[in-house]
């Protein structure tokens, strides 16, 4: 039941685009292809998460130094 809630979430989602594309086809004097492709959009959520990862994994590898440190530390006193 759950998977079919959110089919029926992103068929109104698909709805609400198609809609607002209409109406700036409609109301442009002159379209722009540009506008109503979402290439950009996709490249910049990709690359976000992308780059998350990669600082994910790079303060995962500090923390596992600091912690060697610490050890270090407390094991010297």
């Amino acid at each position: 039941m759950e998977g079919l809630e959110y089919k029926q979430v992103a068929e109104r989602e698909n709805l609400s685009e198609l809609s607002l594309k209409l109406r700036y086809t409609l109301n442009a004097k002159k379209v722009d292809v540009g506008k109503l492709k979402y290439d950009k959009h996709r490249l910049t959520i990709k690359k976000s998460y992308q780059k998350a990862s990669h600082s994910q994994a790079d303060s995962d590898s500090s923390i596992v130094e600091r912690i060697q440190m610490l050890n270090n530390h407390f094991q010297n006193r």
